[in-house]
């Protein structure tokens, strides 16, 4: 059972249409807790309920309908403050390549899912279509439409974590034959990579077409804002082992034609990697904002001065992770960097017993006032 009130949404629903249009005198701040003493690593990613939602959605041995039933059990250790609420998608990042017709492999201790195929060529690449009659496509239709009956406007629904249009050509295809053919074979890497977009656009028309928004309080995805129009992240990891001037040419026409055709849009920027290309992204009118991941590993969230400010200047939303209570330090720091609590999204989880911790920053920031 979920531990939240429809009548709560009311409130959210108008402060993240607000946070979108730029008229949010506040962050938004998201705090997801769970009992993380069994979790594998305790933040947002490693939370045992996202595991066990994961195992319900792609077990095929059981009906959709006792798959939803075990997806509402999942949420009863699960509780959401702030601007926190229940979500639903198909997960993992790179869901497409199973709907182009690559097997998966589903890892339950990990929580993940990993998509492979004998390794094609880019002329295979470049003629592979969406196959709506492989038994994951069709669950993943099924299960979004049955959350959204059984649960009745208590959980928004997003469509899957389709993945980024170069990551799939890379799984499809392989990271390193793929690096070479930049080199070598690059009408070769358009024509696949193009395909890949329009068959995105494909499997994106059809999960939206079952999402129906008199059933729910908003779109998501998963990255869990609330909106009342589409929204998609967008995401081109691939982009980490390559230079400004092939992201530019073989990237950005299609990352440019990505942000006009869905409505609202966040670029996912992950790591030390891909910082090289946030110029190039943020000239780019449609998009709505970007995530910043630091990767594991990496200097602190507070150690990016530049990433803010250029994201600020520019106009654009920022969303970040905060993983557990001890990183909630950060959000002082980038409000401080950025200047303002303007256009700020903090996506925060962590272990039930820190609730107190949370709620401190939730007060400070206005999210809650009572």
């Amino acid at each position: 059972m979920i531990h939240f009130k429809k009548e709560q949404y009311r409130k959210i629903e108008e402060d993240f249409e607000l946070w979108w249009e730029h008229k949010l005198e506040r962050p938004i701040i998201q705090v997801t807790l769970t009992n993380t003493s069994n979790a594998l690593t305790g933040d947002f990613f490693g939370s045992n309920y996202r595991k066990e939602i994961l195992e319900a959605s792609y077990d095929m041995e059981v009906s959709v309908e006792e798959a939803v039933k075990r997806i509402d059990g999942a949420y009863s250790n699960v509780e959401f403050y702030g601007d926190a609420f229940p979500v639903f998608y198909m997960r993992p990042t790179g869901v497409l390549g199973g709907y182009l017709g690559q097997q998966h492999n589903i890892n339950k201790d990990l929580g993940t899912v990993w998509f492979f195929n004998e390794k094609m060529t880019l002329e295979e690449a470049a003629r592979l279509e969406l196959d709506r009659t492989l038994p994951l496509y069709q669950r993943s239709i099924s299960l979004t439409k049955q959350v959204q009956e059984h649960f009745q406007g208590l959980v928004a629904v997003g469509i899957p974590d389709l993945g980024g249009v170069y990551d799939i050509l890379a799984s499809i295809c392989d990271s390193n034959d793929l690096l070479l053919d930049l080199c070598i074979e690059e009408e070769g890497v358009k024509k696949g990579a193009w395909n890949i977009h329009e068959q995105f656009k494909k499997a994106y028309d059809d999960f939206f077409d079952a999402i129906n928004l008199s059933q729910i309080p908003g779109y998501t995805c998963w990255a869990t804002m609330l909106s009342q129009k589409p929204y998609f992240v967008l995401q081109n990891d691939f982009s980490a082992m390559i230079s400004s001037d092939m992201f530019d040419d073989f990237y950005m026409p299609i990352l440019e034609k990505e942000c006009q055709y869905i409505p609202r849009t966040i670029y996912h920027l992950d790591g030390p990697g891909a910082v090289r290309h946030l110029d190039s992204i943020l000239t780019i009118q449609e998009l709505d904002g970007v995530q910043w991941i630091n990767g594991a590993g990496a200097p602190g969230l507070d150690q990016w001065p530049d990433i803010y400010k250029k994201i600020r200047n520019a106009g654009k939303l920022c969303q970040v992770f905060i993983n557990g209570a001890d990183e909630l330090r950060y959000i002082d720091d980038i409000v401080e960097i950025s200047g303002g609590t303007k256009d700020l999204c903090f996506i925060c989880s962590g272990d039930s017993k820190e609730k107190d911790r949370f709620d401190e920053y939730l007060r400070k920031y206005k999210v809650l006032t009572d």
